[in-house]
């Protein structure tokens, strides 16, 4: 079958070309609505909010945009029990939130555990996936909760008792935090970093290395190969680096990493960051981050930490734009990051330090010119 026929399904636009397992799931969610008692709209009816159970998204990154929301149930239900369920990495994040009780990661946790939560009737459920999603769906009927709130979509009906309606562009924090609006109106905050462990040896390279200087943090990895910067354009910036560079990697790019590390003398030989923790630490006394679309960029605006920020698309500066007070933001011309000279980094970061200029002149980047195409 050839084309971009559609089709649809309960309302959920299909597409019959090939694309079996986006089709699989949306027919999963489908089997889920027609199976279980579908629930009608209505509006919330007040009284006290004692435990609320929210599902969290999978990535570090999406994570990280949740806190603001955590922070308005705060203020909305000052007393309730918060608990955070997720299916990725990202909960371990909120296991070191104070403002959570109990943050539950469904990959790692016990049947007895999983049991307890499916047991258990919480006043309020939030979902913060806007679009139907089966592992989200599901939890929202096994999870049993008075008042289920999700996000208005066709996909969605029939499983909560109240949607929100927000564009598709908003920013992201934002449209999340709006999912408290049924329990009233709560203050909007920046994302934050929960406490978390910070080694002992990123601790004392901070404190020797970092303290007193203005070091420039720079992080070369990324989750998906699209949004990495290639590795010689980075080495094209390196060139004509003057002022001191942390590097920052994944483990799976620790390589790529040693490897620059090795070969610029401007960057600072760094340990290992073993958690987002370490890099929020590292992030949090840095004078600028140069980073692609990445969890880091936001863990920068935990910090009001100035970032310059390369990305693919518009939409995803409107999804996930840089919340510092200093920011630059880069748009691929054609929607590869390769398309990003290091010429136009260099700008970007001169532009994002000018104010205060706090680098010095002729370049407050600190990065020299020489060399770079």
């Amino acid at each position: 079958m050839h084309g971009r026929r559609h089709g649809r399904w309960s309302g959920i636009p299909v597409r019959a070309d090939g694309h079996l397992k986006t089709a699989y799931r949306r027919f999963a969610c489908r089997l889920l609505r027609i199976s279980g008692r579908r629930v009608q709209l209505s509006q919330f009816r007040g009284g006290p909010v004692n435990s609320v159970v929210v599902l969290i998204p999978e990535l570090f990154g999406d994570t990280i945009l949740t806190t603001p929301l955590i922070h308005a149930l705060r203020s909305v239900a000052p007393t309730a029990e918060i608990t955070v369920v997720g299916n990725g990495p990202g909960v371990r994040l909120l296991e070191y939130d104070d403002l959570v009780i109990r943050a539950i990661g469904l990959r790692d946790t016990s049947s007895q555990e999983r049991q307890a939560l499916y047991g258990r009737r919480f006043d309020v459920l939030l979902s913060t996936k806007d679009h139907p999603s089966f592992t989200a769906l599901r939890l929202v009927r096994r999870i049993h909760a008075s008042y289920r709130i999700g996000f208005d979509h066709p996909g969605h009906r029939g499983f909560f008792d109240h949607l929100v309606a927000r564009p598709e562009q908003m920013p992201v924090w934002e449209k999340t935090t709006g999912l408290v609006e049924p329990l009233g109106a709560a203050p909007t905050s920046r994302p934050y970093l929960p406490d978390g462990p910070v080694s002992s040896a990123v601790r004392e390279f901070v404190a020797t290395q970092m303290a007193g200087r203005s070091v420039i943090a720079v992080n070369i990895s990324a989750s998906k190969p699209e949004r990495r910067w290639p590795t010689a354009r980075w080495e094209e910036l390196f060139t004509g680096v003057a002022r001191p560079v942390v590097v920052l990697s994944a483990p799976e790019h620790a390589a790529d990493r040693y490897g620059l590390e090795s070969k610029y003398p401007g960057l600072l030989v760094s340990p290992a960051t073993e958690s987002l923790f370490d890099v929020g630490h590292i992030v949090r006394h840095a004078a600028a981050l140069l980073t692609t679309d990445t969890a880091a960029v936001h863990i920068a605006s935990c910090f009001d930490t100035p970032v310059l920020a390369l990305y693919r698309s518009p939409r995803d500066v409107a999804k996930f734009p840089p919340l510092s007070g200093q920011r630059v933001a880069i748009v691929a011309p054609t929607g590869d990051l390769a398309a990003i000279t290091s010429r136009e980094v260099l700008d970007g970061l001169a532009r994002l330090t000018s104010e205060g200029s706090e680098y010095g002149t002729p370049d407050p980047a600190g990065f020299t010119r020489g060399g770079i195409p």
